[in-house]
Protein backbone atom coordinates (compact mmCIF):
# COMPACT_ATOMS: atom_id res chain seq x y z
CA UNK A 1 0.00 0.00 0.00
CA UNK A 2 1.24 3.22 -0.85
CA UNK A 3 1.95 5.74 1.83
CA UNK A 4 -0.08 9.06 1.76
CA UNK A 5 3.09 11.33 1.62
CA UNK A 6 4.23 8.91 -1.33
CA UNK A 7 0.70 9.39 -3.15
CA UNK A 8 1.00 13.12 -2.41
CA UNK A 9 4.17 13.10 -4.45
CA UNK A 10 2.66 10.82 -7.16
CA UNK A 11 -0.19 13.06 -7.56
CA UNK A 12 1.97 16.68 -7.48
CA UNK A 13 3.95 15.11 -10.49
CA UNK A 14 1.17 13.91 -12.29
CA UNK A 15 -0.28 17.38 -12.47
CA UNK A 16 3.12 18.95 -13.43
CA UNK A 17 3.41 16.28 -16.48
CA UNK A 18 -0.17 16.48 -17.83
CA UNK A 19 -0.59 20.11 -17.29
CA UNK A 20 -3.62 20.68 -15.20
CA UNK A 21 -4.65 23.89 -16.99
CA UNK A 22 -7.70 26.32 -15.42
CA UNK A 23 -10.84 25.96 -17.31
CA UNK A 24 -10.93 28.48 -20.84
CA UNK A 25 -13.11 31.32 -20.04
CA UNK A 26 -16.43 31.89 -21.76
CA UNK A 27 -16.69 36.01 -20.57
CA UNK A 28 -13.79 38.69 -19.24
CA UNK A 29 -13.60 40.63 -16.38
CA UNK A 30 -14.10 44.23 -17.54
CA UNK A 31 -11.37 46.54 -17.70
CA UNK A 32 -13.87 49.40 -18.99
CA UNK A 33 -17.40 49.96 -19.38
CA UNK A 34 -17.90 53.29 -21.33
CA UNK A 35 -17.69 54.63 -23.89
CA UNK A 36 -16.58 51.52 -25.66
CA UNK A 37 -16.40 48.25 -23.19
CA UNK A 38 -12.99 46.28 -23.26
CA UNK A 39 -12.70 43.25 -20.96
CA UNK A 40 -9.62 40.69 -20.12
CA UNK A 41 -9.23 36.82 -19.53
CA UNK A 42 -6.50 34.67 -18.44
CA UNK A 43 -5.80 31.70 -20.32
CA UNK A 44 -3.40 28.90 -20.33
CA UNK A 45 -2.16 27.15 -23.32
CA UNK A 46 -0.39 23.90 -23.25
CA UNK A 47 3.15 24.06 -24.62
CA UNK A 48 5.96 21.88 -25.09
CA UNK A 49 3.73 18.70 -23.45
CA UNK A 50 4.30 19.68 -19.91
CA UNK A 51 4.11 23.22 -19.73
CA UNK A 52 1.56 25.57 -19.40
CA UNK A 53 1.61 29.48 -20.94
CA UNK A 54 -0.37 31.72 -19.68
CA UNK A 55 -1.73 34.42 -21.79
CA UNK A 56 -4.05 37.22 -20.95
CA UNK A 57 -6.46 37.89 -23.61
CA UNK A 58 -7.57 41.65 -23.90
CA UNK A 59 -10.81 42.04 -26.25
CA UNK A 60 -13.93 44.56 -26.89
CA UNK A 61 -16.84 43.09 -24.80
CA UNK A 62 -20.15 43.88 -23.95
CA UNK A 63 -21.26 45.54 -20.03
CA UNK A 64 -21.08 41.68 -19.01
CA UNK A 65 -17.58 40.76 -20.58
CA UNK A 66 -18.96 38.84 -23.14
CA UNK A 67 -17.08 39.61 -26.60
CA UNK A 68 -18.92 42.09 -28.67
CA UNK A 69 -18.44 41.20 -32.48
CA UNK A 70 -18.95 43.40 -35.88
CA UNK A 71 -22.84 43.40 -36.90
CA UNK A 72 -22.11 41.91 -39.93
CA UNK A 73 -20.29 38.71 -37.95
CA UNK A 74 -17.06 39.18 -39.45
CA UNK A 75 -14.15 37.71 -37.19
CA UNK A 76 -11.84 40.77 -35.50
CA UNK A 77 -8.33 41.11 -35.94
CA UNK A 78 -5.68 40.54 -33.40
CA UNK A 79 -2.06 41.12 -32.15
CA UNK A 80 0.00 39.01 -30.33
CA UNK A 81 1.81 41.22 -27.88
CA UNK A 82 5.56 40.53 -26.47
CA UNK A 83 6.78 42.23 -23.28
CA UNK A 84 10.18 43.67 -22.94
CA UNK A 85 12.51 42.60 -20.85
CA UNK A 86 11.74 41.88 -16.91
CA UNK A 87 8.30 43.94 -17.48
CA UNK A 88 5.43 42.26 -17.01
CA UNK A 89 2.86 42.14 -19.85
CA UNK A 90 0.69 43.42 -17.35
CA UNK A 91 2.40 46.89 -17.76
CA UNK A 92 1.36 47.04 -21.43
CA UNK A 93 -2.31 46.24 -20.77
CA UNK A 94 -3.11 50.32 -21.31
CA UNK A 95 -1.62 49.55 -24.94
CA UNK A 96 -4.25 46.60 -25.08
CA UNK A 97 -6.79 48.54 -24.03
CA UNK A 98 -6.60 51.22 -26.40
CA UNK A 99 -6.25 48.53 -29.50
CA UNK A 100 -9.30 46.37 -28.09
CA UNK A 101 -11.43 49.80 -28.14
CA UNK A 102 -10.81 50.06 -31.74
CA UNK A 103 -11.70 46.57 -32.21
CA UNK A 104 -8.78 44.37 -31.99
CA UNK A 105 -8.00 41.24 -29.54
CA UNK A 106 -5.06 41.00 -28.28
CA UNK A 107 -2.70 38.36 -26.46
CA UNK A 108 -0.12 38.97 -23.93
CA UNK A 109 1.82 35.71 -23.48
CA UNK A 110 3.90 35.41 -20.48
CA UNK A 111 7.47 34.15 -20.58
CA UNK A 112 9.71 32.16 -17.54
CA UNK A 113 11.74 34.61 -15.67
CA UNK A 114 9.99 37.90 -17.38
CA UNK A 115 12.35 36.99 -20.22
CA UNK A 116 11.01 36.13 -24.03
CA UNK A 117 14.33 35.20 -24.64
CA UNK A 118 14.05 32.13 -22.52
CA UNK A 119 11.15 30.91 -24.35
CA UNK A 120 10.67 32.51 -27.91
CA UNK A 121 7.80 30.07 -28.98
CA UNK A 122 5.49 31.55 -26.36
CA UNK A 123 4.18 34.00 -29.09
CA UNK A 124 3.48 30.92 -31.59
CA UNK A 125 1.50 29.09 -28.57
CA UNK A 126 -0.58 32.85 -28.34
CA UNK A 127 -1.69 32.67 -31.70
CA UNK A 128 -2.58 29.07 -31.68
CA UNK A 129 -4.96 29.95 -29.15
CA UNK A 130 -6.29 32.84 -30.84
CA UNK A 131 -7.05 30.45 -34.31
CA UNK A 132 -7.95 27.38 -32.37
CA UNK A 133 -9.17 28.21 -29.41
CA UNK A 134 -11.22 25.54 -26.57
CA UNK A 135 -14.68 24.95 -27.36
CA UNK A 136 -17.02 27.11 -25.61
CA UNK A 137 -14.71 29.98 -24.67
CA UNK A 138 -14.88 33.65 -25.12
CA UNK A 139 -12.27 32.86 -28.38
CA UNK A 140 -14.11 30.79 -30.59
CA UNK A 141 -15.13 31.70 -33.45
CA UNK A 142 -14.06 35.59 -32.63
CA UNK A 143 -10.48 35.53 -34.65
CA UNK A 144 -10.10 35.97 -38.25
CA UNK A 145 -7.07 33.64 -38.85
CA UNK A 146 -5.74 36.14 -41.70
CA UNK A 147 -5.60 39.21 -39.87
CA UNK A 148 -2.95 38.24 -36.82
CA UNK A 149 0.26 40.86 -36.52
CA UNK A 150 2.89 40.22 -34.00
CA UNK A 151 4.38 43.10 -31.59
CA UNK A 152 6.63 43.66 -28.63
CA UNK A 153 8.57 46.09 -27.36
CA UNK A 154 12.26 46.31 -26.46
CA UNK A 155 13.78 42.65 -25.87
CA UNK A 156 10.20 41.56 -26.68
CA UNK A 157 10.53 43.20 -30.46
CA UNK A 158 13.81 40.80 -31.05
CA UNK A 159 11.83 38.10 -30.25
CA UNK A 160 8.19 39.22 -32.04
CA UNK A 161 10.63 39.70 -35.00
CA UNK A 162 11.54 36.17 -35.11
CA UNK A 163 8.07 34.92 -34.44
CA UNK A 164 7.07 37.05 -37.67
CA UNK A 165 10.24 35.05 -39.49
CA UNK A 166 8.83 31.60 -38.64
CA UNK A 167 5.34 32.72 -40.28
CA UNK A 168 1.93 32.98 -39.47
CA UNK A 169 1.80 36.64 -38.95
CA UNK A 170 0.37 38.83 -41.06
CA UNK A 171 2.02 42.04 -40.27
CA UNK A 172 5.14 43.03 -37.51
CA UNK A 173 5.64 45.74 -35.28
CA UNK A 174 8.47 46.89 -33.24
CA UNK A 175 8.56 49.00 -30.41
CA UNK A 176 11.77 50.82 -29.35
CA UNK A 177 13.09 47.83 -30.65
CA UNK A 178 15.44 46.13 -33.68
CA UNK A 179 15.56 42.61 -34.75
CA UNK A 180 18.56 40.13 -33.56
CA UNK A 181 21.73 40.72 -34.94
CA UNK A 182 21.83 36.87 -35.47
CA UNK A 183 18.70 37.05 -37.67
CA UNK A 184 20.43 39.35 -40.10
CA UNK A 185 20.43 36.69 -42.85
CA UNK A 186 17.09 36.03 -42.57
CA UNK A 187 15.39 39.41 -42.44
CA UNK A 188 15.03 39.46 -46.26
CA UNK A 189 13.08 36.94 -46.22
CA UNK A 190 10.42 39.06 -43.92
CA UNK A 191 7.23 39.33 -46.25
CA UNK A 192 4.94 40.98 -44.29
CA UNK A 193 4.56 45.05 -43.47
CA UNK A 194 6.62 46.29 -40.48
CA UNK A 195 6.91 48.91 -38.44
CA UNK A 196 9.73 50.28 -36.40
CA UNK A 197 7.76 52.60 -33.89
CA UNK A 198 10.62 54.92 -31.95
CA UNK A 199 11.10 57.31 -28.60
CA UNK A 200 13.45 60.76 -29.69
CA UNK A 201 14.40 60.86 -26.19
CA UNK A 202 15.29 56.91 -26.06
CA UNK A 203 17.97 56.25 -23.58
CA UNK A 204 18.14 52.45 -23.95
CA UNK A 205 17.41 51.99 -27.68
CA UNK A 206 18.89 54.78 -29.40
CA UNK A 207 17.30 56.31 -31.99
CA UNK A 208 20.12 55.75 -34.38
CA UNK A 209 20.97 51.88 -33.91
CA UNK A 210 17.13 52.30 -34.39
CA UNK A 211 17.24 54.14 -37.54
CA UNK A 212 19.98 51.61 -38.71
CA UNK A 213 18.16 48.89 -38.26
CA UNK A 214 14.87 49.98 -39.48
CA UNK A 215 16.57 50.77 -42.68
CA UNK A 216 17.31 47.09 -43.07
CA UNK A 217 13.50 45.67 -43.03
CA UNK A 218 12.66 44.77 -46.69
CA UNK A 219 9.59 46.83 -47.97
CA UNK A 220 7.14 47.03 -47.47
CA UNK A 221 8.26 48.76 -44.11
CA UNK A 222 8.33 51.84 -42.15
CA UNK A 223 10.11 54.02 -39.34
CA UNK A 224 7.92 56.56 -37.50
CA UNK A 225 9.71 58.70 -34.57
CA UNK A 226 7.40 59.98 -31.76
CA UNK A 227 8.92 63.55 -30.38
CA UNK A 228 9.92 63.53 -26.86
CA UNK A 229 9.34 59.77 -26.35
CA UNK A 230 11.59 57.72 -24.43
CA UNK A 231 11.80 54.11 -23.45
CA UNK A 232 9.35 53.09 -20.63
CA UNK A 233 6.80 55.47 -21.97
CA UNK A 234 5.58 52.56 -23.92
CA UNK A 235 4.84 50.63 -20.77
CA UNK A 236 2.94 51.71 -17.80
CA UNK A 237 5.30 54.11 -16.34
CA UNK A 238 8.12 56.18 -17.31
CA UNK A 239 9.68 55.94 -13.60
CA UNK A 240 12.68 53.91 -14.84
CA UNK A 241 13.66 56.47 -17.25
CA UNK A 242 13.70 59.24 -14.53
CA UNK A 243 15.04 57.42 -12.22
CA UNK A 244 17.82 56.69 -15.46
CA UNK A 245 18.09 60.64 -15.71
CA UNK A 246 16.19 59.76 -18.70
CA UNK A 247 14.19 62.72 -19.03
CA UNK A 248 11.09 62.47 -21.25
CA UNK A 249 9.51 65.32 -23.00
CA UNK A 250 6.16 64.25 -23.08
CA UNK A 251 3.77 63.77 -20.35
CA UNK A 252 2.84 59.75 -19.99
CA UNK A 253 -0.84 59.78 -20.98
CA UNK A 254 -0.07 61.98 -24.35
CA UNK A 255 2.89 59.60 -25.24
CA UNK A 256 0.66 56.85 -24.76
CA UNK A 257 -2.13 58.31 -27.06
CA UNK A 258 0.60 58.52 -29.40
CA UNK A 259 2.10 55.42 -29.48
CA UNK A 260 -1.73 53.62 -29.64
CA UNK A 261 -2.60 56.04 -32.42
CA UNK A 262 0.23 55.27 -34.96
CA UNK A 263 0.12 51.20 -34.06
CA UNK A 264 -3.73 50.93 -34.30
CA UNK A 265 -3.08 52.87 -37.93
CA UNK A 266 -0.56 50.69 -38.79
CA UNK A 267 -2.22 47.69 -37.85
CA UNK A 268 -5.31 49.01 -39.77
CA UNK A 269 -3.63 49.41 -43.31
CA UNK A 270 -1.17 46.62 -43.01
CA UNK A 271 -4.41 43.57 -41.66
CA UNK A 272 -6.03 45.26 -45.00
CA UNK A 273 -3.94 44.12 -47.68
CA UNK A 274 -2.79 47.95 -47.86
CA UNK A 275 0.86 48.48 -46.67
CA UNK A 276 2.11 50.18 -43.97
CA UNK A 277 -0.60 53.20 -44.18
CA UNK A 278 2.73 55.83 -44.30
CA UNK A 279 0.36 58.67 -45.02
CA UNK A 280 -2.20 58.09 -42.39
CA UNK A 281 1.20 57.68 -39.63
CA UNK A 282 2.24 61.34 -40.44
CA UNK A 283 -1.08 62.79 -39.20
CA UNK A 284 -0.42 61.64 -35.81
CA UNK A 285 0.99 64.85 -34.26
CA UNK A 286 4.78 65.10 -33.01
CA UNK A 287 5.34 62.12 -35.47
CA UNK A 288 8.50 62.21 -37.85
CA UNK A 289 7.75 59.15 -40.79
CA UNK A 290 10.22 57.81 -43.33
CA UNK A 291 10.20 55.38 -45.66
CA UNK A 292 13.27 53.37 -45.80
Amino acid sequence: MTSAPHSLLLLCLWLALSGCALPAPDSGTLLRSSPTPVSTALFQVRARHTDLVPVRVVFPSDSQGRPSRPPDGSRLPALVFVHGGLVPPEDYLWLAEALATRGYVVALPSHPLGLALSATDNGHFARELLVSPPGGSLLQGLVDPSRIAVAGHSLGGVVATKLALDGGFAALALLASYPDSADAGRLPSLSVPSLSLAGELDCSAPLPRVRDEASRLPPPSVLAVLQGVTHYQFTASDQKDLEDGCTPALPLDTAHERIAEVLSRFLLAALAGQGTGADDLRQVPGTEVTVP
